[in-house]
C-alpha cells in the first residue's frame, strides 16, 4: 500500500486498466477451465456462446421494439427489461439452458472419439453461433451495450477515476474466484466434477453421475462466458459485433493455458498479466511502449494470441504417444495412381463440359469453390496423412497472395507470369517452416491453439497493415529480441547455465549493433496491405490469357488435379508411409530411428506451400485478398469442412472447397429463385435462403463431424458396386448424361433440366443397378468388402467376428472350406 502512494497517476492508471481487463479475461478463462477439466473437450465456441448471451442481454435490456406480457402497458418499462432482471435471465436461465442443451445433444456423444473430432464439433458450434448472431441481429445495425450504472457514476481510487462498471468487474471477478473454489472443493457437485477428470469409471462405481457433473460444468461455463461478454463489451467501446466479441473472449485462451486448463489461481494470474499487456501497455497516454511507434494499435490486439503462442511453447508437453486402438479411429483406404490419374482427367473433362453451358454467375461460383479447394487441399497431407492440426491455412494463403502482389505490376492490364507464383510458394513454405520450428513439440489441442494464435497475429499485424509507411527499426529489434529469448530458453534446456549465458551474450551483441545502425533507424517500407486489400491479377502463361472467367476456371481445375495426383503419389511413397506411421504412433517412429521433427517440419512446409499457391489463385478469382476473407474463422471453417468431407482423401479436399465457397451459395440462389417463382411460399424460402449460408456449414459440421472418414467416402462406397460389377449400367448412365449435356449445349433443354436430371441420375443409378442386377448388391458381398477395409488384427476389436471374416482367414491360411461352413473354428 505504501508503494502505491508513491506511484505516478499514469502508472496507477496503467496497472488498474490492466487489472480490470484481466478480471474479464479471468472470468471467461475460468469457464474454459471448468468445462475442459470435467469433460475433456476444449470449448472453442466459448467466445461465441458469450457473444450470444451478450446479444440476448442487449435485446432484453435495450431493444425498444419488444413488448413483454408481464409489463403493464402504461409502464415506463414497456419496451425494455430492468438491468437486474435481464442480467439474471441471461446468466441463470438462458446461458445454463444453452449449456445443458449443448452438452446433452452434442458434447456427451464425443466421449471416446478422436482428437480431431473433439476439435471439429466445438468449431462447428463457434461458426454456428457467429452465423446465428449475424442473421438474428444484423451486423450492419448498431447494438450499443451501455456500462452498468452509466458513465457518470465514478469513484476515486488513489488519484485514479474509475467507473462503477470497472469496479463491478473487479468485484465480480474476485467473488467468482472464491465461489468456484468453494464449488469445486467444498460441495458434492464440485467433487464429482473433479472426479470426472481423475477417473470417470471409478466415480460411477462410487455412486457418482459423471454425465450430470459434466453437464453442470457446461452450464456454469456458458454462464461465465456470457458474463464475460456482457462485462467486456462496454469496456471495449460498447458496440456489439459477432466476430469482434467472439475474438475478445477468445483472448481468454491464453489465460486458460497459463493455468494448463487445470489451475484456477494460475488462470487468474495469467489473465491479469495478459490484461496489463493488452489494455495498458499500448494505450495512450499511459502506455509503456514508445508513443511514436506506429505499430502500437495492431500489436495491442494481437498480444493475447502472441502470449498464447509463447505460453504453449514454454509449457511442458506430454510424452510421445503410442498407437491407441479406438473404435472410432479413421480408416482411409489407399487410392491407386491409375485411379487418381483417371479421376483427375475426368474432373478436368467434366468442368470443361460444364463451362460450355454454365451461365456467367454459375461459372464464377464454381471457380470460387475450386479455388478454395486448392487451399483446403493443403490440409490433406498435414491433417489427413500426418495427423497434425492447423488453423493457419488462410494465414499461409494470405502470405502467398501478399508475396505475389509485391512481385507483379499494378496496372489495369497487368498479368502475372510463373515467377510470382514460384516466389509465393517459396515464401509461404519458408514461413510455414519458421512457424513449425517452435511448434514441433506441440500436438493435438496445443498445436491447434498455437496455429490459431499465429493466424490472429498475421491477421492483425500483416493483413491490417495499411499505413502509408512503417519504420522497420522497432520491428527488427523485437524480432531479434524474440529470437534471442527463444534461443536462450532452448540453450538453457540443452546446456544449462553455460549455454544460456552464451545465447544471452550473442543476443545482446546483435541488439547493440542493430540499435546503433543508422540505416535501420531511418529506413521505412511501403504498406503491406494498401487500402486494406490487395488486388491479385490473373496470369498470362504459355501463350494463354487466363483473365476470361472460363479460361481461369479450367486453370484452377487443372492445378487442383495436378496437386491432387501429386498428393496421391506422395501418399504411396516411402515418405507418405512415414507420415502415416507418425500419425499412428510417433513413439514407434522415434524408436525405429525416424526423425519425427524432420517429418513434421517438412509436412508443415509442404502444406504451407500448397496454401500459398492456393491463396494466389483464390485471390485472383475473388479479385483481392483482405483480412475478412483470410482470417482465423475462415481457416476454422475450412478445417471443419474438410474433416466432415474426408480429410484423408483428395476428393475430401475438393468437396470441402466446394462446400466452403460454392455449394451453400448455390443453394441460396436456388431458394431465392423458388421464392420468386412461388410467391405463396416466398417468406419461407427467403428465410431458409437467409439462414443457409451463415449457418449451413456449421450445421453440416455438427451433424456430420462424428464420421471420422468423411461422407464423401460413404458416397463413393455406394457407387463402387455400380462401377465394378454393373459396368454396362454405369456406362449407360454416363452416356445419358452426355446426351443431356449436348441437348443443354444446343439449347434444346434448359440448364435447370440438366441439373435436375443429373441429381436424379446420381440418386437413382445405384438403385436401378440393384434392380437390374441384384446379385451385385447382396449383403454378403457388402460385408466382405467392409471386412477387407479393416486390418485383420483389429477384427474382433472394432467389431465382432463374422462368417465373412472366417472365410477370409481360411483363404489366407489355405484351410479347408469345411472349417468355415460347419465345423467349429
Amino acid at each position: 500500500m505504501l508503494a502505491w502512494l508513491f506511484l505516478g497517476v499514469d502508472l496507477k492508471l496503467l496497472l488498474i486498466n490492466g487489472v480490470v481487463t484481466g478480471a474479464v479475461f479471468a472470468i471467461a478463462a475460468s469457464g474454459l477451465v471448468v468445462t475442459y477439466s470435467t469433460s475433456g473437450i476444449f470449448n472453442f465456441a466459448h467466445g461465441a456462446m458469450g457473444m450470444l448471451c451478450s446479444y440476448v442481454y442487449w435485446d432484453l435490456r435495450f431493444n425498444n421494439h419488444h413488448k413483454y406480457w408481464f409489463i403493464a402497458h402504461d409502464s415506463a418499462l414497456q419496451h425494455a427489461w430492468p438491468a437486474p432482471l435481464a442480467l439474471g435471465f441471461v446468466l441463470f436461465v438462458f446461458a445454463p439452458l444453452m449449456g445443458a442443451l449443448i452438452y446433452r445433444v452434442i458434447i456427451r456423444g464425443l466421449q471416446g472419439t478422436s482428437e480431431t473430432i473433439k476439435i471439429v464439433i466445438p468449431i462447428s458450434l463457434l461458426l454456428f453461433g457467429i452465423g446465428l448472431a449475424g442473421v438474428t441481429w444484423k451486423n450492419n445495425q448498431p447494438h450499443a451495450l451501455k456500462p452498468f450504472f452509466g458513465l457518470s457514476k465514478t469513484v476515486d481510487f488513489g488519484g485514479v477515476t474509475l467507473t462503477y462498471h470497472d469496479v463491478t468487474i473487479v468485484i465480480v471477478s474476485v467473488v467468482l474466484a472464491f465461489a468456484l473454489r468453494f464449488l469445486l472443493y467444498k460441495t458434492r457437485t464440485g467433487v464429482s466434477m473433479r472426479g470426472v477428470v481423475d477417473d470417470r469409471s471409478l466415480l460411477e462405481l462410487n455412486g457418482g453421475r459423471p454425465d450430470v457433473a459434466s453437464q453442470v460444468s457446461w452450464m456454469v461455463g456458458v454462464s461465465l462466458s456470457g458474463l464475460a461478454g456482457i462485462l467486456i463489451a462496454p469496456f471495449q467501446g460498447g458496440s456489439l459485433s459477432s466476430t469482434l466479441l467472439t475474438l475478445l473472449v477468445i483472448n481468454a485462451y491464453a489465460a486458460a493455458m497459463w493455468g494448463r486448463l487445470r489451475s484456477l489461481p494460475l488462470t487468474y494470474l495469467g489473465a491479469v498479466v495478459i490484461g496489463i499487456a493488452t489494455r495498458a501497455a499500448f494505450e495512450k497516454p499511459t502506455g509503456i511502449m514508445p508513443k511514436t511507434w506506429d505499430w502500437r494499435g495492431n500489436l495491442r490486439v494481437a498480444v493475447p494470441m502472441i502470449m498464447l503462442f509463447i505460453v504453449l511453447l514454454v509449457l511442458p508437453q506430454d510424452r510421445l504417444r503410442g498407437a491407441v486402438v479406438s473404435r472410432t479411429r479413421e480408416r482411409f483406404t489407399l487410392p491407386g495412381m491409375r485411379q487418381s490419374v483417371i479421376s483427375g482427367g475426368v474432373l478436368i473433362l467434366v468442368v470443361l463440359m460444364l463451362s460450355r453451358i454454365m451461365a456467367d454467375a454459375a461459372a464464377i461460383t464454381l471457380a470460387n469453390g475450386i479455388g478454395a479447394a486448392i487451399i483446403v487441399l493443403s490440409l490433406v497431407p498435414l491433417v489427413g496423412y500426418a495427423g497434425e492440426t492447423s488453423f493457419a491455412t488462410m494465414a499461409f494463403a494470405g502470405i502467398g497472395g501478399l508475396t505475389m502482389y509485391h512481385h507483379v505490376q499494378h496496372t489495369a492490364n497487368a498479368r502475372a507470369g510463373i515467377t510470382p507464383y514460384v516466389m509465393a510458394v517459396l515464401v509461404a513454405a519458408v514461413v510455414g517452416g519458421i512457424v513449425a520450428l517452435p511448434a514441433l513439440r506441440l500436438r493435438g489441442l496445443y498445436l491447434a491453439l498455437a496455429t490459431a494464435a499465429f493466424s490472429v497475429a498475421v491477421e492483425n499485424m500483416v493483413m491490417k497493415e495499411i499505413t502509408v509507411s512503417r519504420r522497420i527499426y522497432p520491428v527488427t529489434l523485437i524480432l531479434i529480441i524474440t529470437i534471442g529469448l527463444a534461443s536462450t530458453f532452448y540453450a538453457w534446456r540443452a546446456y544449462k547455465a553455460r549455454g544460456a549465458s552464451i545465447a544471452v551474450s550473442v543476443t545482446a551483441a546483435v541488439v547493440a549493433l542493430a540499435a546503433t545502425n543508422s540505416w535501420l533507424k531511418h529506413e521505412k517500407w511501403s504498406p503491406l496491405f494498401n487500402a486494406g486489400n490487395l488486388t491479385i491479377p490473373r496470369p498470362r502463361m504459355f501463350g494463354i490469357d487466363f483473365k476470361p472467367q472460363r479460361n481461369y476456371l479450367l486453370l484452377l481445375t487443372t492445378v487442383f488435379a495436378l496437386i491432387g495426383m501429386g498428393l496421391v503419389a506422395l501418399r504411396r511413397s516411402a515418405y507418405g508411409r512415414r507420415l502415416s506411421a507418425m500419425k499412428d504412433s510417433p513413439a514407434a517412429c522415434a524408436t525405429l530411428g525416424m526423425s519425427v521433427v524432420r517429418l513434421k517440419l517438412s509436412v508443415f512446409m509442404l502444406s504451407a506451400a500448397i496454401a500459398g499457391l492456393g491463396g494466389c489463385l483464390y485471390g485472383g478469382q475473388i479479385g483481392a485478398i483482405s483480412a475478412e476473407r483470410f482470417g482465423l474463422f475462415e481457416s476454422m471453417a475450412m478445417f471443419m469442412l474438410v474433416v466432415i468431407a474426408g480429410v484423408g482423401y483428395v476428393s475430401g479436399g475438393f468437396v470441402g472447397g466446394l462446400l466452403h465457397s460454392a455449394v451453400f451459395i448455390t443453394f441460396q440462389g436456388i431458394l431465392t429463385k423458388l421464392g420468386h417463382d412461388y410467391s405463396a411460399f416466398h417468406g419461407m424460402f427467403k428465410w431458409i435462403a437467409t439462414m443457409i449460408v451463415p449457418i449451413g456449414p456449421a450445421l453440416a459440421g455438427i451433424g456430420l463431424g462424428k464420421n471420422p472418414t468423411g461422407f464423401v467416402n460413404d458416397i463413393f462406397a455406394g457407387f463402387k458396386p455400380v462401377i465394378r460389377k454393373t459396368t454396362p449400367i454405369f456406362l449407360a448412365g454416363c452416356a445419358a448424361e452426355v446426351v443431356m449435356w449436348w441437348l443443354a449445349l444446343e439449347k434444346h433443354i434448359g440448364n435447370w433440366t440438366f441439373a435436375i436430371f443429373t441429381i436424379l441420375m446420381v440418386i437413382l443409378l445405384p438403385r436401378i443397378a440393384m434392380i437390374l442386377k441384384p446379385s451385385a448388391f447382396i449383403a454378403q458381398d457388402v460385408l466382405d468388402a467392409r471386412a477387407a477395409e479393416i486390418p485383420a488384427e483389429l477384427i474382433g476389436v472394432d467389431r465382432p467376428f463374422t462368417l465373412a471374416d472366417k472365410r477370409r482367414f481360411d483363404t489366407i491360411l489355405q484351410l479347408p472350406s469345411r472349417r468355415t461352413e460347419g465345423a467349429r473354428p
